[in-house]
This record gives structure tokens, C-alpha cells and sequence, in this order.
């Protein structure tokens, strides 16, 4: 007999098999899920469990976890959870003798949330997008499983105004567990998600990404604001037109390439650069060159969209059309704001002085003790 007959004893093999694959994924959700609440991710900043710890040497009733949602979704049955979690080989966790109480390892100190472990954290998060706006945690969770290991993911939320249910943005941030892994994450070719690719880049630089785009908002609501008092201000954009056909974005450079040797590369092509947007250290940027629809020229003398700075052949790309617009405008924008700073702070300069010098002329009617300082009436 070559296959393996459908017998009742055969059926009833296979079904407990079949319910034995599913205890052990099912103990494994319970243990991660409890080791999560009491995790130095998340035990620092839960209001509510950390009064719960302060209560008995630490000890806190496995009744009371199971009035959270997500561990109650898994199981309601305390003996179930403590069977789990006495499986456990992560050292975190600790069971009392009668299977009733879970506390944090006493030998693993919670550690304070301060502002240098808030920084600790972001170095080793990241934000990607890209998922599918209906995906629930345990998909996020399966995904990310097959990466390095990951310490939390935060779903990213916003109120829907029709209905008032806060709803998926998807994205994400993901903690890991070290640095290195996340690195390792965010250097993975082709991230994706199914069919989509997904975005990723480090917390702190999507955070500041969104710090510059409100200010730009900001800044352009106000322009709308005055725009019918706002006759100098666009005489003063007029001066910052820039020509068309000029700029490239660069990437897949290094730390330690500096504008310089941009520019010397540039240089050797026969491009008159105008300006390098780009800081120390990061391993992308953009460079604007002077004359108008120069770039198309310099790019053809790129081979293979290489061009080789230092030991290191970063990958140079034109840009046209609606990209190069974009780019250009915020330039402009940025050149147009520079100008009405400067101008505010040389008038407050000025009124500094005038001050000092009014109150220096004040002085020198007097040839005995200087004057009292005062408070200025507003």
C-alpha cells in the first residue's frame, strides 16, 4: 500500500497532530504577548501595569493580564497562560509556585524613560510604509517575524472624520532590538509587502521630514494669508527664478564625501555647479548646476548613471518635469524665507542698538553714580 489509507485511527492521528501545531503556536503568541507587557519597550511607559507591579513585591495575577485585549483574544484561561509561560527562555519572566501570578525577572531592573533612553530607542527605529490599510497587528507581526527581531510596532493611526474610528495609515514604526539589526532591515534591497514596495528610512529622518514639510505648509498658508499685501514678497521670489534643466539627485554615496569632492567630480565633467544640497554624512542629496538645461549634457557623460567620487560610485540621477519643479519651488521658497529672516533680524539688530545707544546718551548727562536700571514700560 503506497498511500497511507483514511482509517479513524489514521483521521485521529492526524487531528492531534494538527491541534498540536496549533498549542504550540498559540503558547508562542501567549508568551510573546506577555513578555511584550512587561518588556522594557513597553512596562516603562504602561500607567497602569506599573501600579500593578508596585502592589506585590513585583507580582501582578494572571486574572488581571487576562482583562487585556490582545492576551484575552488568545486565551481567558490562567492555567493555559501559566502553562505558556513557564516555557518561556527568555529569562524575563518569573511564575509564582501556584501558577497565578507573573512578575519581571527582579535581577533585569525597569529602565527610566528619560530623554536619553528615548534617543536610545529611535536609534534603533525605523518607519516604514506601504501596508495594507486593513492589516491587523498579527499580520504586522508575522511580516516583521521574518526579519531580526523586533521589540514593538507601533501602527500608526488617524481619526476618520465621517465615521470617528481612528484607522490604519499603513505605516508603521518598528523598534529592534539593536541598532545593527535595524540597519540591517533598512538595507534590504526592495522591501516589500505582496505586490508593494514599501518606503523605510530611519524614525528620526522621517520625523524631521515631516517637521520640514509642516513648516513649508506653514509657511505657504501664511503667503496665501498676505498674498494681496504680499507685493514684495513675490517681487523677492522673482529675484530667486532658477533655470530649468539643472539639477540631479545623488545616492548610494558615503559618510565621509563632502561637497568638495562632489563638486571636483562634477567639475571634471565640464559643470558649473551652483549650489550642493547635501550635509556630512548622509549618503544622499541633490546638486543644482548653474546654466539652464545643462544637466541633459552632463548626464550623458555619466556612464550608467555612475559617477565614481572618492572610492565610491554614487548613482546620479536628472531630474525632469513635475520632480524637478517640486524641487526647484522648495528652493526657492527656502532662498525667499533666508531673505525675510535676514531682513527681520537686521531690524531687530537695529532696534538693539538704538537702545543701547539711548540709553548710553542717558548715562552721560550724569557725572556721578550710573542710573538705576529699570524695567522698561512696554
Amino acid at each position: 500500500m503506497t498511500e497511507k489509507e483514511a482509517t479513524p485511527e489514521n483521521k485521529e492521528q492526524e487531528a492531534n497532530d494538527n491541534n498540536g501545531v496549533e498549542d504550540s503556536e498559540l503558547e508562542s503568541a501567549i508568551i510573546r504577548q506577555v513578555e511584550y507587557y512587561f518588556s522594557d519597550v513597553n512596562l516603562p511607559r504602561d500607567k497602569f501595569l506599573r501600579e500593578q507591579v508596585k502592589l506585590d513585591d513585583g507580582w501582578v495575577p494572571l486574572d488581571v493580564l487576562t482583562k487585556f485585549n490582545r492576551l484575552a483574544k488568545l486565551s481567558m484561561d490562567t492555567n493555559v497562560i501559566a502553562n505558556a509561560l513557564n516555557n518561556s527562555t527568555s529569562g524575563l519572566l518569573e511564575i509564582s509556585e501556584d501558577n497565578k501570578n507573573v512578575r519581571r525577572n527582579p535581577e533585569l531592573p525597569i529602565p527610566e524613560m528619560n530623554e536619553d533612553r528615548r534617543k536610545e530607542l529611535m536609534a534603533r527605529t525605523i518607519y516604514a510604509k506601504g501596508f495594507p490599510k486593513d492589516a491587523s497587528l498579527d499580520d504586522l507581526l508575522k511580516y516583521f517575524k521574518q526579519y531580526e527581531e523586533v521589540e514593538n510596532i507601533i501602527m500608526r493611526r488617524y481619526v476618520d472624520k465621517s465615521t470617528k474610528k481612528r484607522m490604519f495609515k499603513g505605516s508603521v514604526f518598528a523598534t529592534f532590538k539593536t541598532k545593527e539589526q535595524a540597519e540591517k532591515f533598512l538595507d534590504t534591497k526592495d522591501l516589500k509587502h505582496g505586490d508593494t514596495t514599501l518606503i523605510v528610512l530611519w524614525q528620526d529622518k522621517y520625523i524631521q521630514q515631516k517637521q520640514e514639510e509642516y513648516i513649508a505648509k506653514k509657511e505657504q498658508g501664511r503667503e496665501r494669508k498676505n498674498k494681496n499685501k504680499g507685493h514684495n514678497d513675490k517681487e523677492e521670489k522673482e529675484e530667486f527664478k532658477l533655470p530649468a534643466g539643472t539639477v540631479f539627485h545623488f545616492s548610494e554615496g558615503n559618510d565621509t564625501m563632502k561637497r568638495e569632492d562632489i563638486r571636483d567630480a562634477l567639475a571634471a565633467l565640464g559643470a558649473d555647479v551652483a549650489y550642493i544640497d547635501f550635509k556630512v554624512g548622509d549618503s544622499e542629496g541633490w546638486v543644482r548646476l548653474a546654466k539652464e538645461n545643462s544637466a541633459k549634457e552632463i548626464a550623458e557623460k555619466i556612464t550608467d548613471g555612475k559617477l565614481k567620487i572618492g572610492e565610491k560610485e554614487v548613482v546620479f540621477k536628472m531630474l525632469e518635469g513635475d520632480q524637478e519643479k517640486a524641487y526647484l519651488d522648495k528652493t526657492v521658497e527656502e532662498m525667499a524665507k533666508r531673505r525675510k529672516n535676514q531682513k527681520m533680524n537686521s531690524r531687530q539688530n537695529k532696534g538693539k542698538n538704538k537702545g543701547r545707544q539711548s540709553r548710553k546718551r542717558k548715562q552721560d548727562q550724569h557725572d556721578d553714580a550710573p542710573q538705576a536700571k529699570v524695567k522698561a514700560e512696554s
